[in-house]
């Protein structure tokens, strides 16, 4: 399983998030018994919690394998301030207010790729003394960063910031990743992200990664984000 087959199954779970979002109705949180919406709601949401994991995954997989570390958080800088004003379309909400008070989670992966890189840098400027000072300082930059998403309302926030961590510690830890990230969907259950659990069919594409890029795929993902929000927002001007 190359990089680029992983994006294509992100996107199109993405893509089944999005289509439910838009036209299915969400279910009353005090209804009980299901029918065939609300059946259909929950697994068009839930499969579509996949799209975040491996987007995740492949944050942390392109940080160790760029070369060009500042163009790579230009990019995905720019595509957040686009998919910004393609989501809030989506969502009915395209207002100056609506732009700056939720924000979308490529804000995140902006956020998480200079903590990963400050994490590194402490770690090689604290390799061979004090690394009680490397524990310390890594902890208070991982406090700040995730405070930081928390309080800029950016999507996923410290749940998210805290799955790209897991993938950044435990790379190549294997089985140890896929429990780590179980434990992680356990706990969002605690912080009111109720269908992160159904994200976890992500970890089979996951750990077949052959950690190779594949071919093709290479501008896709940056012009299918906000492209297939600004599309779905349209769809829904029109029919409904």
């Amino acid at each position: 399983m190359t990089a680029n087959k992983l994006k294509l199954i992100a996107c199109f779970s993405m893509l089944i998030d999005h289509l439910t979002y838009c036209f299915i109705a969400q279910p009353p949180s005090e209804k009980v018994a299901l029918d065939t919406q609300d059946i259909i709601w929950y697994l068009g949401r839930g499969l579509g919690r996949s799209a975040f994991i491996i987007f995740s995954f492949l944050l942390v997989e392109g940080f160790f394998y760029t070369k060009k570390l500042k163009n790579y958080v230009l990019r995905l800088l720019i595509l957040a301030i686009v998919a910004e004003a393609a989501m809030d379309f989506m969502c009915g909400q395209l207002t100056l207010d609506q732009f700056y008070l939720y924000q979308n989670s490529v804000f995140l992966f902006v956020f998480a790729l200079i903590l990963m890189y400050l994490l590194l840098y402490l770690e090689k400027l604290y390799s061979d003394k004090k690394p009680a000072w490397r524990y310390l300082l890594s902890a208070v930059a991982c406090t700040l960063f995730s405070l930081a998403v928390h309080f800029l309302n950016i999507d996923y926030g410290i749940l998210g910031m805290c799955l790209i961590l897991i993938f950044f510690y435990l790379r190549k830890a294997g089985w140890r990743l896929v429990v780590a990230v179980i434990i992680w969907s356990v706990v969002g259950l605690f912080c009111n992200a109720m269908l992160e659990w159904a994200g976890l069919i992500a970890l089979i594409p996951i750990m077949k990664y052959n950690g190779e890029k594949g071919k093709g795929w290479k501008w896709g993902f940056y012009i299918f984000y906000p492209l297939h929000m600004f599309i779905l927002g349209l769809v829904k001007i029109l029919i409904l």
